[in-house]
């Protein structure tokens, strides 16, 4: 399964472990997350744009909060010229 990690160029800094799991077109947080392990969806992926879940920690949001280019995602608070998230694996 694919895991997604920060990038040096994340806002909140750099972080070795994975912050989420992709199984399928859904996004989870993983165990070595920041805040914490959730069992629930956190996110969905549509195309190339990742949605927030309802059951997302910080609520449904109708827009995409992600895009993924290429194996880099870039971020939702506002717009960032560098990639927030890296996709491995």
């Amino acid at each position: 399964m694919s895991k997604i990690y920060r990038t040096v160029s994340h806002v909140a800094g750099y972080t070795g472990m994975p912050q989420f799991e992709i199984k399928g077109a859904k996004i989870y947080r993983t165990v070595s997350h920041v805040d914490g392990y959730a069992g629930m969806p956190q996110y969905e992926i549509k195309g190339n744009r990742i949605y927030r879940t309802v059951s997302n920690v910080d609520g449904y949001v109708g827009m995409p909060q992600y895009e993924i280019k290429g194996r880099t995602v870039s971020h939702v608070d506002g717009y960032a010229g560098m990639p927030q998230f890296e996709i491995k694996g």
